[in-house]
Formats: structure tokens, C-alpha cells, sequence
């Protein structure tokens, strides 16, 4: 009799392991998936035009970071780079004042002045170089009391070297002025916005290359319009509009119930399958007797 019931109840709840996991299965075709109007779909090396410039994506991958987000996996989420040049992007540099620029090949001593808003460039001779030059002197300085000369082939008389270079060239640029500067990307034509003793500042406007990283449900705003990141899949980024979002978080909230409901029949299958090997074990227990 006791193993009747231990077998009966075996049964049951085999059948109920057996039909909770086949309802897995049926479960998993009817998945909610998130569908979106997108304004871009994406894969690698495509492009995206918002107001005249042009946008690509790139290295559409899934991070290795952990806590997965929404469309990627438990151990990492999906992110994608989008790359666009901006042609009006405003630098700017700052002169140090007693420091020393290179201006075509020429190095200049940079003079601050906040009282007339001036910056001035005075050419730094080489007294060594210039006595190589000049086929009238010697090629090397002679010192006497601390003092540099140069020596003439002709006679060997001495002058001292101050009094031998020519005067120093100097360039004086006033505050909104066009002023060189030498910047990581070379010599660039500049405008003198500000000057103070200790040094001045200057801005330009050139192109610079701008990437930002794309994350799943993630912000990014392109010519003041914006827009957010789904990955449908492992190999495309889609961009769409913000007013989509509620619609979008919906169906996330629609997957995430999916899912409970999922790990529920999954609950249930183990379950039911170890209280069934559990009642064919208490069938075959030995009895008093």
C-alpha cells in the first residue's frame, strides 16, 4: 500500500515536472521582443546623417564589464561607438609669459603685457650659429672676464657679441589680433582673446573628431536633437527618438514579466521533478516488519 501511494504520487509529480518544462518551450516562442520606430539602423561602418553631418557607427561589441543591461547578457551589455567630425569646434591655448615659441623655424621669447593688452614675440639669436654664418669671424665665441666676443679672420680683434648681433626681430600682437601659435597639431593662425602678466589665451576654430559610446537605453544627443540606444541584435545599434522611450520601457517591462513568469515554470519543473525522485525513493524504503 505504501508503495502504491509513493508511486501514485511519483507519477503526479513527474507529470507536473514533465509538463511545466514542455510549457517552457511553447512559453519561449511566444517571447516578447522590443519593436521600435527607429530613425537609424546600424552596423558596423554604416552612417547616420542628423542636419549635415554625418555620424558612423562602429565596434559593435558586448563588454566584457559585468551586470548585463536590457538586450545583452548576464555577464556584460552591448555598446557600440558612433564617430562624427566637427568642423566648428573652438580650441583654445594659453602663452605663458617668458616662455619661448617656434614660429617658422625661428624660436621668439613671449612677452606678456596687461597694461596695453599686448603680447610680444622677440627673435632669440643664436650667437653661436650666426658666427659659423659670417665668413668675417671666427666660427667659435671666445670668452675674456666673462664677457662673450667674436674674433675677426682679418686681424683677430674682438667685439664684444652683444654689440656684433644684429637687432632681434619682434612681432607685437594686440588683443583681438590674429596672433601664430603652436599648438600639439602645429602652427595655427590664432585670435588673442585675453592677456594678464602672466600669460594670455588664445582660440581658433578647426575640425575635431568626436566619438561617443552607445549603451543599451542610453541617452546621446546629436544637433540638439535626442535620441536613445536598443541593440535588436549582436551585430546592429538602432537610434531612435526619446519620444519612443515610454513605448520602449513598456516592452522592457513586458520582457521582465516574461521572464518571472519563465523562472516560475522553471521553479516548478525542478521542483516537481525532485519530490517525484523523492517519492520513488520512499516507494522502495523497507518496512517494519
Amino acid at each position: 500500500m505504501q508503495r502504491r501511494a509513493a508511486a501514485a504520487y511519483f507519477a503526479f509529480f513527474l507529470v507536473v515536472s514533465v509538463a511545466a518544462y514542455a510549457y517552457i518551450g511553447v512559453a519561449e516562442s511566444q517571447r516578447p521582443e522590443v519593436s521600435l520606430e527607429a530613425n537609424a539602423n546600424l552596423t558596423n561602418d554604416t552612417t547616420f546623417t542628423v542636419d549635415g553631418t554625418t555620424y558612423t557607427a562602429s565596434n559593435i561589441h558586448m563588454s566584457s564589464g559585468g551586470g548585463g543591461g536590457h538586450g545583452g547578457g548576464g555577464g556584460g551589455s552591448m555598446v557600440a561607438d558612433l564617430s562624427w567630425t566637427n568642423d566648428s569646434w573652438q580650441y583654445s591655448g594659453t602663452v605663458e609669459n617668458g616662455s619661448t615659441t617656434s614660429i617658422d623655424n625661428t624660436t621668439y621669447q613671449v612677452t606678456t603685457s596687461n597694461e596695453s593688452n599686448t603680447v610680444t614675440f622677440t627673435e632669440q639669436l643664436n650667437a653661436s650659429q650666426l658666427a659659423i654664418e659670417d665668413p668675417a669671424v671666427e666660427d667659435s665665441l671666445a670668452t675674456q672676464n666673462g664677457t662673450q666676443y667674436v674674433v675677426y679672420e682679418e686681424n683677430g680683434t674682438l667685439q664684444p657679441v652683444s654689440e656684433w648681433l644684429p637687432e632681434p626681430e619682434t612681432r607685437t600682437y594686440q588683443q583681438s589680433e590674429t596672433i601664430p601659435y603652436q599648438s600639439d597639431s602645429g602652427v595655427q593662425q590664432t585670435t588673442l582673446s585675453q592677456v594678464s602678466t602672466d600669460s594670455a589665451t588664445v582660440t581658433w576654430v578647426a575640425p575635431r573628431d568626436r566619438t561617443v559610446e552607445l549603451t543599451e537605453g542610453g541617452n546621446v544627443t546629436l544637433q540638439g536633437q535626442q535620441y536613445f540606444a536598443h541593440f535588436p541584435n549582436h551585430d546592429s545599434v538602432q537610434l531612435v527618438s526619446v519620444d519612443e522611450y515610454p513605448t520602449y520601457q513598456e516592452q522592457l517591462d513586458s520582457q521582465e514579466y516574461f521572464h518571472e513568469r519563465k523562472n516560475g515554470l522553471w521553479g516548478v519543473s525542478i521542483l516537481a521533478g525532485i519530490a517525484a525522485v523523492l517519492m520513488l525513493g520512499m516507494a522502495y524504503l523497507p518496512t517494519r516488519g
